[in-house]
């Protein structure tokens, strides 16, 4: 039986691999006129919508606000990095006194500033986490100390990138904020995450197909990845563990419902200006806690 499955899984591969690698060709070098030109390119957002993670099912949202209050002073304002259209920013926004969303793609910023009008004490601006020292500016402007959210970012960005945007992300916390990531970890080949989000050898969703022809590869997210980008001898880790992160519904079903996929999280803290309170050892393991 195990024989004729791993048969079957690389006749299903050899069908669907070619329409993938037809996509990924037209995918522009630059992976930041990618980003452009993806978000240029959508229509509609929410369920039913363009874009793949941009899930109108927002009980994960649930997640982040009970970690921001247990580990978070919400005195201090929030900046979520690589915020696209803003809808996690504008749930996230009254927990706060002020809130900003940035992302390096222009047309994300000016959607997600037509999506939240009429939002209170929420602003967007273009800022590319990836460019050495580019938070500086953005961190004198606060004036303060700041929280961070990162939910999908740094999965899709190489480890040279990682590092630059966790120096970055260091400048604008200080000595009292956080930062909050989230990030996709799925295990299995890309192939099968392709799978997993409903591609099959005769039809790949629209919005994945999207993602595919646009934006940089997925990888996975986790407990390494998150230690090589924010090494020990400059964030202290509070919290982390297992998160479910949510896309829109993408399986052809009498009763559509939101793409389930493993992730994980973590609260972080700059070391050089950690208090007794955050530092504490890592956890030996990532299990999810009942909250």
């Amino acid at each position: 039986m195990l024989r004729s499955d791993r048969i079957a899984g690389w006749g299903r591969d050899a069908l669907l691999l070619p329409r993938v690698a037809w996509l990924a060709a037209r995918t522009p070098r630059d992976w930041r006129v990618g980003w452009e030109r993806y978000w240029s390119s959508v229509e509609a957002t929410g369920v039913g919508g363009d874009v793949l993670w941009d899930t109108g099912d927002l009980d994960e949202i649930q997640t982040y606000r009970t970690l921001i209050r247990q580990h978070l002073d919400t005195s201090l304002p929030l900046i979520d990095v690589g915020c696209g259209n803003g809808r996690f920013t504008r749930r996230l926004a009254p927990l706060f006194p002020t809130t900003i969303g940035v992302d390096l793609a222009r047309a994300a910023v000016v959607r997600a500033r037509q999506e939240s009008a009429g939002v209170a004490g929420l602003t967007f601006d273009t800022l590319d986490a990836a460019v050495p020292d580019a938070a500086r500016p953005l961190a004198a402007s606060a004036g303060q100390d700041v929280n961070v959210f990162v939910r999908g970012v740094l999965h899709v960005l190489e480890p040279a990138d990682r590092v630059v945007m966790a120096q970055n992300l260091r400048a604008l916390v200080g000595s009292r904020g956080r930062v909050l990531l989230a990030e996709t970890n799925f295990r299995g080949s890309k192939m099968d995450y392709l799978r997993h989000l409903g591609a099959t050898p005769r039809h790949l969703p629209g919005p994945l197909r999207r993602a595919i022809a646009a934006t940089p590869a997925p990888r996975h997210f986790g407990l390494e990845e998150r230690r090589s980008a924010f090494p020990a001898a400059d964030w202290t880790l509070v919290d982390d563990g297992v998160v479910d992160i949510l896309a829109i519904p993408l399986h052809d079903t009498p009763a559509p419902a939101a793409e389930h996929i493993p992730g994980y999280y973590a609260i972080l803290a700059s070391t050089a200006v950690s208090n007794s309170e955050t530092l504490n050892a890592e956890p030996s393991s990532i299990e999810p806690t009942s909250r």
